[in-house]
């Protein structure tokens, strides 16, 4: 009987993700959302803020910026150049799944996001090559 509970359990909260409304509507992303974690850079590690304002959203379309500063550890690169801070464009989409992905302009860098709740925004960033990072998060949404 405890397994078949845990199994309910388990299956219940697979379907309780809620990427996609309930109707099936695209989510409202739009705002601002704010996150601190730390991160590896290809130099070393970092803690790191981050700021997502989502400025447009047409549909699935989404288009933003991110604002960062390095709180302690080793510095990012922008262009080649050492910053511990730096806000870059954004380009999303929502996937017909739910999966929200964000594409930086000017660089190489690949999010891949998911809303856990209407205001909880879980990320993970991933850059490859020279400079490469990796990180993941969990935003807020700024009410």
């Amino acid at each position: 009987m405890m397994k078949l509970g845990a199994l309910l359990l388990g299956i219940g909260c697979l379907a309780c993700g809620p990427a996609l409304a309930e109707d099936g509507q695209i989510p409202d992303v739009v705002g601002t959302w704010t996150g601190q974690f730390k991160l590896l850079h290809h130099t070393g590690a970092a803690e790191q803020s981050l700021q997502f304002k989502i400025l447009s959203q047409d549909g699935a379309l989404l288009t933003g910026e991110k604002a960062w500063k390095i709180e302690s550890g080793t510095p990012g690169d922008v262009a080649g150049e050492s910053r511990t801070e730096a806000v870059e464009p954004l380009v999303g989409v929502i996937d017909f799944d739910g999966e929200i992905y964000f594409a930086e302009q000017g660089d190489s860098g690949l999010y891949k996001a998911r809303l856990t709740s209407p205001d909880t925004l879980q990320i993970l960033y991933i850059e490859a090559g020279e400079l490469a990072t990796a990180y993941r998060a969990e935003l807020t949404r700024a009410k």
